[in-house]
């Protein structure tokens, strides 16, 4: 019988009645089936009398009842004859969350069939865990958790961590085994020794300098991974591919950018032979981690879990379409933008304001109104930049960012968010100023985050308390920092984060900045924070001060327009103060409105802007008479 193969993310049936495959079944030990060039099922009934054993992506559940029972299943993955294992470096916590907890559910395919070898930096916390993994057979718990749910997952997809700074000739063994057949990173930004302002590699670098000197005992990842090309091509190995899975903008191209760079200098026929037969496939992964206090300690992370990973590998991968919340797609970009932009920017963004407001949870900071405003804002600013994503709705995933984020039972650190600065603004924020930049759209929130940042690096918050500061640029920004406090001028700090040529083509963002500054020494950050209700509905939103000019709303200056709405107020109060008490009621009020919207609209003709900033100077004028918050009378107005 023909078998029909279905998606194995939905309950799947095949094209003939089940008392047949039965009858059928019950005469043999074991049938093969082959289904394509490189996918290899069986299914063995004398095994196990009671059901097939069960092959994915063809599954046919069958017991003697003929009801399909899903606990009933087993899984048994023939993708490769021999046992393989893919490298990981770096074994850190924020690893945890994809790679070992999706391998188990591959592993249900077959237990034997992929692994992953872990390598890591010699430092406290890789000794700790090296050993609570020796202990533990190397496995640990993994605990998920939502606002309202918690599942706890047993993780045993690790073979091995080896210490490559006690052992680098160990770490290039690892990779240069026959088994071996992907290379994942984790190493975060600085990790690729790239200049973040140019991405040409840091040869000053001193890990890279000794790689280059010493290959066979790299320190450094990008050495590392030449070491073992150089390797497995002048031993005749097939390549490997090499997968990055750090927050970065089209983290395959900066990957391959580093390690073609680096094998130039170290042999030009090297990078040769790594650009005809390495892949470096890109990926985005999103799911928020917290930190662990100790290497015993369970992984805490969310119930949420997306991977996107290209489809580009050059020797062989798992089967990843079998396992929910892993696509494997031709394009990865649409998903990254959004997810670097929108998480990991608003990681950044809420992480400097939340931590010089007093706030050290990341859910306590999104429980304070004027935080979760301001990155709600900010989300809805960043989302104008990203490109329509295959089945996502934007809108609908900034609400969701918004729960993750405040997900009580995820304690994720404001602090932790707030490291490395100089390199994750580079990838999560600089990109979008460029595109604002280029379309006049408002820049207001990113403008404020930079702000934040800048006052974040001077080391100390308003009430003289030092604030623990973790950046590759420590060194360079914070004296900038400080005197940026002192003399109010943010400048000179930002040509130095992001490059003088950069800053020259954000033409008026860096006063924005600098306005945003001065008012977070002035007034504080609560106060700023508290002030973002004009923004909630766009009344500072002028657009790019270059481009003002051309704006019809030019027409009529500011003061103009202020004048002409109080004259209307002046004149209209009195005709809607029915009872003559000098107070309007809400009643009152809103007939006021509808009259005064009509009025715009009769002097104004078709010009918007000037109906939408005269309404809303009537409105604040409304709340300076009454004495009443303005989103209150803007809802009014709004109704």
């Amino acid at each position: 019988p023909s078998l029909r193969r279905v998606s194995t993310r939905r309950k799947l049936y095949s094209d003939f009645y089940f008392s047949n495959i039965l009858q059928w079944l019950l005469l043999q030990e074991r049938v093969w089936v082959q289904c394509s060039d490189r996918l290899l099922y069986t299914l063995d009934w004398a095994t196990s009398p009671k059901h097939i054993l069960l092959i994915s992506p063809i599954i046919i559940m069958v017991e003697y009842s003929y009801t399909l029972r899903q606990d009933k299943v087993e899984y048994r993955h023939l993708y490769r004859p021999t046992s393989l294992s893919s490298p990981h470096h770096y074994f850190e916590f924020h690893h945890h969350h994809h790679h070992h907890h999706h391998i188990p559910h591959i592993e249900k395919l077959g237990p034997s069939e992929w692994g992953i070898c872990a390598v890591d930096r010699d430092n406290p916390r890789t000794r700790e865990t090296q050993e609570f993994l020796k202990k533990s057979d190397f496995t640990y718990d993994l605990i998920t958790k939502s606002s309202d749910s918690k599942n706890e997952l047993h993780i045993s997809s690790i073979r091995n961590l080896v210490n490559m700074g006690e052992d680098p000739v160990a770490a290039v063994k690892q990779l240069c085994l026959p088994t071996t057949r992907i290379c994942s990173l984790t190493i975060t930004e600085k990790g690729y020794c790239c200049d973040v302002n140019t991405g040409d590699l840091m040869v000053d670098n001193p890990e890279i300098k000794h790689d280059l000197e010493n290959i066979s005992e790299p320190k450094s990842a990008i050495g590392l991974i030449c070491s073992a090309l150089k390797t497995r091509r002048d031993t005749g190995m097939p390549p490997i591919t090499i997968m990055s899975c750090d927050n970065l903008p089209g983290n395959g191209h900066v990957t391959e950018n580093a390690v073609t760079q680096f094998a130039e200098l170290l042999d030009p026929s090297l990078r040769e032979w790594i650009g005809e037969n390495v892949t470096f496939p890109n990926s985005m992964v999103d799911r928020i981690t917290p930190q662990t206090a100790t290497a015993e300690a369970p992984i805490i992370s969310e119930e949420f879990a997306q991977w996107v990973v290209e489809d580009k590998f050059c020797n062989g991968r798992p089967y990843w379409e079998v396992v929910d919340g892993i696509l494997v797609v031709d394009d990865v970009m649409p998903y990254e933008k959004m997810k670097v932009r929108m998480l990991n920017g608003a990681h950044s963004a809420l992480s400097y304001l939340s931590y010089l407001c007093g706030y050290r949870d990341v859910d306590h900071a999104l429980a304070a109104p004027d935080v979760h405003d301001f990155v709600k804002l900010y989300l809805a600013e960043v989302a104008q930049t990203v490109p329509k994503v295959p089945g996502v709705d934007l809108p609908w995933y900034q609400g969701v960012l918004m729960e993750r984020f405040s997900n009580p039972n995820i304690k994720d650190q404001v602090q932790r968010l707030a490291e490395d600065g100089s390199t994750k603004l580079q990838t999560t924020m600089i990109p979008v100023i460029r595109e604002k930049t280029k379309t006049g759209k408002a820049s207001h929130m990113l403008a404020l985050a930079v702000a934040g940042w800048i006052r974040y690096m001077a080391g100390v918050d308003d009430f003289g308390a030092p604030i623990k500061i973790k950046d590759p640029l420590k060194e360079t920004l914070q004296p900038l920092a400080q005197q940026a406090l002192s003399q109010r001028d943010v400048l000179p700090f930002m040509e130095a984060a992001f490059g003088a040529k950069e800053v020259k083509k954000m033409r008026s963002f860096p006063g924005k900045v600098q306005a945003w500054y001065s008012r977070l020494l002035s007034e504080g950050p609560w106060r700023v924070l508290d002030s973002l209700d004009e923004f909630a509905f766009g009344f500072a939103d002028f657009g790019e001060a270059d481009d003002f000019q051309s704006n019809p709303f030019a027409e009529r200056t500011i003061t103009e327009l202020v004048k002409l709405t109080y004259q209307d107020l002046h004149s209209m109060f009195e005709t809607y103060d029915v009872d003559k008490n000098g107070y309007l009621d809400i009643d009152e009020i809103t007939n006021l409105l509808e009259d005064f919207v009509g009025r715009c609209c009769t002097n104004g003709g078709n010009k918007i802007k000037e109906i939408y900033l005269r309404l809303l100077f009537f409105i604040f004028f409304l709340s300076h008479v009454f004495h009443r918050p303005y989103t209150l009378v803007f809802n009014h107005a709004l109704t």
